[in-house]
């Protein structure tokens, strides 16, 4: 059954018995295969294959306390391989199925239940540009591929143990080569709009489109990362997760910093799963000096700092694709080829993959009602880890954005500070030359492939430097108005403007109040709904009125709209507002609207269309209904919850055991701390948001931290799995220093890799 299509009951009866097969063989590992054991750090440092690494020249690697790695090489080259050990070492399991998923090989892991989801990937076409990629490459990055693609690779022949991964996701050793780790790029950049377009697909058939189109265009994707549904489409849902979708990122000029250095901030915005998404990372060799923050299996720090510039970035949220209708084009010609899925526990399937100059024709995969292709940036080459390697060794503002221009996807927000106190912020982008009037549908028309003749690039789109107000900001919030458009789908502004105001009023700024501002949790755009719903209590009927001031309205009066763990204010809030969309939209409505626009701005619409008389009864309703949920929860906390835990702990009963915390959350879905959930009036799991936070000081070359949400290692039972959540909830965070002493008296556990 292709995905996003209405089911019949022989395709409910088809799609549920190949589901009880997937969640069958899932679940036999876990019910009779070793018990998760416990490691310490020393065992798993101990585990480390030191001897016959292809190197030219001994390598050092000292770690910290949290399993953070800080490599010492003489040679590019070994750099690289020893980088790809140590990416290996910490995440082999992690790494093993982000590849399986760029390259459309889920059925391998999970079952029959994926078959759909390989062929939608595959359709996607993640990996078409990436020989031609390769053949572009300039010596020195390939050098760099191959180093790491070796790394990884002496860590398969040479580790005497799997993580329990293997055995719960079947899978094998298979060694990589530079085309797998160009391919997870390219699955890494996905475009945050797909899963969007899936969703809202079926909504063009109702009454009332054209409004639904207007507003969703006027308000972007409220939580796009929380698609709920049938099961193929969680599943792709959770393929493309690794696309970077969210985050914020911010500057400050040297001359508004306390310690007259510039200030750079950047917490990136994920789904929430063990292993975090992220690793935490330093090296140095003769042409880098650079830590951060990486993503398992690819060779550069996407987020971080070297001695002379720091950098951070954010989803640009950029239109890079476009849906074009082939149905009027009846003798359009198709190439076609083959292509077998492997399938765990059951026959291997052939399916058909058809290409168009339109792109892939992503209708065979995804069912739309007609014959449509998919035009992405991404199935043109471009060099992305060229660009990073670049940014990595840059040295000033300038040689940055020449780096960075080499992007083509998947369209990034770049924040940039200088030790010479300088900052900017820069667009990184590819896109087709659109007219800059309103997207009219989600589909193109065939005629309109002329505007990707000539493709647009982040020269075309001005560049913010050094700005009178002494800082930058993004937040995945629309761009200024220009000639091009970037996109169609934003984040609300309320992250945006939070940023800029606290920064705005408490110059001089330090460090100390950069890391503080990450975990804010104000949300002003709250207390605006709150004072609207107010207003309507003052005029309810005597005795509902009465009500009202007794729980729900007396304690909204005193809410200062922060969604702290302990607030009061923010559970009652959530409350009333989630029994308000209850009671204007159903269950299949609220999934839908969740991809367009958050509760908060589906509430407040409905305060200016719906009658006065229905909105006050409905009003009432809910203000009675959430006294009495006022009763069982005490604060936001009690239903806000951070649950971490591996992707398989969803499975029925037993999943159970791969949950590791439940813990109080604060935050919500648009404050500066990002935990994203939808309108519920009960307990709940945060789906999505903050899960890495990188701050540095450029005033010196040792004031550089960072933290994940979990912790480095992804083997289930180490001793730093899970070991910097403490950390993450105390803002506390963990220096990464450039200086070779500073590095030797915090990297104590020192190892050597010898050559083979």
């Amino acid at each position: 059954m292709p995905l996003g299509m209405k089911w019949d009951l022989r395709d409910r009866t088809r799609h549920g018995l190949s589901a009880a097969r997937s969640l069958l063989l899932l679940s036999l590992p876990l019910l009779f295969g070793r018990p998760i054991r416990r490691r310490s750090l020393a065992e798993r440092l101990a585990a480390l294959p030191l001897r016959g690494t292809p190197l030219a020249q001994p390598v050092t690697i000292s770690w910290n306390d949290h399993q953070v790695p800080w490599i010492s090489a003489r040679t590019d080259r070994d750099c690289a391989v020893a980088l790809g050990l140590v990416h290996a070492h910490l995440r082999i399991g992690q790494m093993e199925v982000l590849r399986r998923i760029a390259q459309g090989r889920t059925a391998e892991m999970l079952g029959p239940a994926a078959t759909r989801v390989d062929q939608a990937l595959r359709t996607l076409g993640l990996a078409t540009a990436v020989p031609a990629i390769l053949a572009m490459m300039p010596q020195e990055t390939r050098q760099w591929v191959d180093g790491f693609v070796d790394g990884i690779n002496h860590y398969l022949a040479r580790v005497e143990e799997w993580p329990s991964d293997f055995t719960l996701l079947a899978l094998k050793q298979d060694f990589w080569t530079a085309a797998d780790v160009i391919t997870l790029g390219r699955a890494a950049a996905a475009d945050v709009n797909w899963l969007v377009w899936f969703r809202l697909w079926w909504l063009r058939d109702r009454p009332g489109w054209p409004e639904l189109w207007e507003r969703f265009l006027e308000h972007g994707p409220g939580m796009i990362a929380n698609l709920v549904g049938q099961f193929p489409e969680a599943l792709l849902a959770s393929a493309l997760g690794t696309s970077r979708t969210g985050s914020n990122a911010w500057a400050v000029h040297a001359r508004a910093s306390a310690t007259g250095g510039a200030l750079l901030a950047c917490d990136p915005h994920l789904p929430i799963t063990l292993p975090n998404p992220w690793l935490i990372a330093a090296y140095r060799c003769p042409s880098y000096q650079v830590a951060g923050l990486m993503l398992p299996g690819l060779p550069f720090v996407a987020v971080g700092r070297n001695p002379w510039i720091a950098w951070g970035g954010t989803a640009a949220h950029a239109a890079s694709s476009d849906l074009f209708d082939l149905s009027s084009l009846q003798d359009e010609p198709v190439e076609t080829r083959r292509e077998v899925i492997r399938v765990r526990g059951g026959r291997s399937a052939e399916v058909e993959i058809r290409m168009s100059r339109f792109g892939p024709v992503i209708s065979d995969a995804v069912a739309m009602g007609g014959t449509y292709a998919l035009r992405w940036i991404g199935h043109e080459p471009s060099d992305e880890t060229s660009a990073m390697l670049g940014i990595n060794r840059a040295r000033n503002v300038e040689e940055f954005i020449a780096a960075a221009d080499l992007m083509g996807v998947p369209g990034e927000n770049f924040i940039v500070a200088e030790v010479s106190g300088g900052i900017a912020k820069h667009l990184a982008v590819k896109l087709p030359r659109r007219p800059a009037s309103p997207l009219n549908e989600i589909v193109s028309r065939p005629a309109d492939v002329a505007y990707w003749e000539r493709l647009a690039t982040g020269r075309d789109f001005p560049i913010e430097r050094n700005p009178a107000c002494d800082f930058v900001v993004s937040a995945n919030d629309r761009p200024g108005e220009g000639s091009l458009p970037v996109g169609f789908l934003f984040s609300p502004p309320d992250r945006a403007e939070r940023i800029a105001s606290v920064l705005a009023a408490s110059k001089p700024l330090s460090l100390m109040l950069t890391c503080r501002l990450q975990r804010d949790v104000n949300l002003a755009g709250a207390r605006a709904l709150r004072d609207r719903l107010l207003q309507l209590i003052e005029v309810l009927p005597h005795g509902a009125q009465a009500a009202s001031r007794g729980r729900t309205g007396m304690i909204l009066r005193d809410w200062d709209g922060s969604y702290a763990v302990d607030s009061r204010g923010a559970l009652a809030f959530e409350l009333l507002v989630a029994h308000l969309t209850a009671r204007y939209h159903d269950e299949t409505e609220r999934a839908f609207h969740a991809s367009v626009w958050t509760a908060r701005a589906l509430i407040a619409g409905e305060l200016d269309a719906a009658p006065r008389d229905e909105l006050l009864v409905a009003l009432s309703e809910a203000i009675e209904k959430t006294n009495k949920d006022l009763d069982r929860y005490e604060a936001w906390g009690d239903i806000h919850r951070l649950v971490l835990s591996h992707p398989l702990s969803r499975l029925p009963l037993i999943g159970r055991c791969l949950e590791f915390n439940d813990l109080p959350a604060g935050g919500t879905s648009d404050t500066v701390m990002k935990t994203a959930h939808a309108a519920v009036a009960r307990r709940h799991r945060v789906s999505y948001g903050s899960i890495a936070r990188f701050a540095a000081d450029l005033s010196s070359p040792d004031e550089s931290y960072a933290v994940i949400l979990g912790g480095q290692d992804g083997w289930l039972g180490s001793d730093t799995l899970l070991d910097q959540v403490s950390r993450w909830r105390e803002g506390r965070a963990i220096r990464l220093p450039l200086r070779p002493e500073t590095v030797a008296r915090e990297f104590t556990r020192v190892m050597k890799l010898e050559p083979g």
